[in-house]
């Protein structure tokens, strides 16, 4: 009914608070389906643009809250960046900002500043975490609605290309703020989130007519929090036990430690 291939779904999973840390690692706590959902995507993702422009900066949208899409962002750059990808996740919803909350960091300063030339792009963007790096929404002086036509933004972005492989930008819903809309044609596409069994059709086709208008790159639809038969659950449990990869511990090293060679120098 959406008139757009979908590029990705994502199961519907109770998430795991991480513990002992933020970070990757700490993303990486959750459950095998979930992170193999956002593995599939990256695929999806990296194999994307034969025949045209690779896409580097992407927004992630949906049509109206509630749909998950921050969440999306947030594990996508991560395991965008699990892969040796140098990522920039950038907090563009000013009016909800939620990203540095999952990561433990600060909100400010971050892109308000930026784009109200506050701060410079090195002073607000961290080294981060890995290949990881949060921007954060910052504090706004005046509405977001404003400073996302701020004549900064195309700087910020071809200065962020010159230091990350993919830059994602997670934005308000398309019904919710203009902004999104405002945003958009300035990437190279943009990734619309879906929620199975919660987005209505009618509201989702309106969000992603506001985007054609505009003459956006619609890279493909998320389908978030997939509900899956209990019969197919049974079948996933199988899968995962055979092909969940875990580091393997080696039980040599402490044998040889015993059993030293003959000709072994003792200190």
């Amino acid at each position: 009914q959406l008139g757009e291939e979908f590029v990705g779904q994502i199961p519907a999973i109770s998430l795991k608070k991480p513990k002992g840390g933020q970070g990757i690692e700490a993303l990486g706590k959750q459950r095998f389906e979930f992170l193999e959902a956002f593995r599939s995507l990256r695929s999806s993702l990296l194999f994307m643009g034969q025949g045209e422009t690779k896409p580097r900066t992407i927004l992630i949208t949906s049509s109206v809250p509630e749909e998950g899409k921050s969440t999306v962002a947030l594990y996508l750059a991560a395991t965008l960046a699990k892969g040796n990808s140098r990522v920039l996740l950038v907090d563009a919803d000013m009016r909800r900002a939620t990203l540095h909350t999952f990561l433990g960091t600060t909100s400010g300063p971050g892109l308000a500043e930026i784009l109200n030339e506050e701060v410079s792009f090195a002073e607000a963007v961290p080294t981060g975490l890995e290949n990881l790096a949060l921007l954060p929404a910052g504090d706004a002086k005046r509405n977001p609605g404003e400073l996302v036509l701020s004549p900064v933004w195309p700087a910020f972005l071809a200065e962020a290309k010159s230091r990350f492989d993919y830059i994602l930008v997670d934005s308000p819903p398309v019904l919710a703020a203009d902004d999104a809309t405002t945003l958009a044609p300035k990437v190279d596409g943009v990734l619309f989130v879906v929620r199975a069994s919660f987005t209505s059709a009618r509201l989702a086709r309106g969000a992603l007519d506001a985007l054609r208008q505009r003459r956006i790159r619609v890279l493909g639809l998320i389908l978030n929090r997939t509900v899956s038969s209990p019969y197919e659950q049974h079948y996933y449990q199988r899968y995962q036990r055979a092909y969940r990869w875990e580091p393997k511990t080696s039980s040599r090293a402490p044998a040889l430690a015993r059993n030293p060679a003959p000709n072994a120098v003792r200190t």
